[in-house]
């Protein structure tokens, strides 16, 4: 099963104040781990003035008033020890939400007709996060990065016996089991380093996921400086390398027969309470949230969006992906969560190439 993108500790309150015209809703950092509770209030402090400047401009003195006051309610009640890294909260007319997230989101805040938790974490950029492995004639290292840190997680031994120089299948085969253990269901990219001739024997032992990207024809051995420059060649470039690990992730799914597309479809998947990883392209959000606020446009839109709320409360994560990219599966995929691994498919190796919402 996918880790849980979403952590929600809170309960749907409805609420019996005096009915606002506009919906508010406000995403924003909220780490109490690294922080104490008297620096968080500060940053809520800071919110809270930005959204009653917004409240003021926007609605007349008495639903301005009656907004701010309900806010800082909720604020009164947060979980200083959700340890989580950002929360969003959401003020509708007739219910107030909180949704504790486990990853960092843009802090951002909206006043509309309507306002969603997707679109509160639509714009979120993903942080660079990756594995690294590096493929020497007689060892391999396998590096993670995130949290803008490189971490070394695995590196092989020579053993008595073992003739790695003659053998390296055997020791490319130990590196496979350490990456399926550590990313069984391929949500990180893995970056290839080495040799040519080490590279393409690698990508050529079955069973072999099609997430790698190969990168820097190197040899050994390899020091620090030769890592960081790999580092920095992925995070410069790391929008088109996110791009492409989505498309192989649904080459993946699709071909182990856990691929879910087209609107109807996957409403459909989402009512009957299936979890994994959604990718919306930015045209159908855009279109989800014009029909949402009119009424109109298509039928689902409604339903469909109230399904994404409980996917994401569910602990699911979402991705928004490039306009276009997903035009071929309608706009929309959901790669199911299934408890075997995707470590059965053929060998795949690609060479590397290189509206109204105020910011806080």
């Amino acid at each position: 099963m996918y880790p849980s993108s979403i952590i929600n500790t809170s309960k749907v309150k409805k609420t019996g104040t005096k009915k606002a015209v506009l919906s508010l809703g406000l995403a924003f950092s909220f780490h109490p781990c690294m922080q104490d509770e008297k620096s968080m209030k500060n940053v809520l402090k800071d919110g809270e003035e930005r959204v009653y400047v917004m409240l003021n401009k926007a609605l007349n003195l008495v639903d301005a008033g009656d907004m701010f006051e309900r806010l800082q309610k909720v604020f009164n009640n947060l979980n200083y020890n959700s340890h989580c890294k950002s929360i969003a909260v959401l003020l509708r007319p007739d219910e107030e939400r909180v949704t504790y997230l486990n990853f960092p989101v843009k802090p951002v805040a909206y006043l509309n007709k309507y306002v969603s938790l997707l679109e509160l974490i639509a714009n979120t950029p993903k942080e660079p996060d990756f594995h690294c492995l590096a493929v020497e004639q007689s060892r391999a290292i396998l590096y993670e990065y995130y949290h803008n840190r490189l971490h070394q997680v695995y590196a092989t031994k020579q053993e008595p016996g073992l003739n790695e120089k003659t053998n390296p299948e055997i020791l490319f085969k130990r590196v496979l089991q350490t990456i399926e253990r550590l990313n069984g269901f391929n949500q990180k990219p893995i970056f290839i380093t080495g040799s040519t001739n080490l590279v393409e024997l690698f990508c050529s032992i079955p069973p072999y996921p099609g997430i790698f990207f190969r990168l820097l024809d190197d040899v050994a051995p390899f020091d620090e400086e030769i890592i960081k420059r790999l580092v920095k060649q992925i995070i410069g470039h790391w929008n088109y390398w996110q791009s492409n690990f989505l498309m192989d992730q649904i080459m993946i799914a699709q071909k182990a027969n856990v691929l879910i597309a087209e609107i109807e479809m996957v409403l459909q998947a989402l009512l009957n309470g299936v979890d994994g990883l959604l990718l919306i392209d930015k045209r159908l959000k855009q279109r989800l949230y014009k029909s949402r606020r009119a009424n109109a446009l298509f039928n689902t839109a409604d339903e469909l969006m109230n399904q994404i709320e409980r996917f994401l409360i569910s602990g699911n994560h979402i991705e928004i992906t490039e306009a276009g990219s997903l035009q071929q599966f309608g706009g929309i995929v959901l790669l199911q969560n299934r408890s075997s691994h995707f470590f059965t498919l053929s060998p795949v190796c690609k060479p590397g190439k290189y509206n109204n919402a105020d910011t806080f």
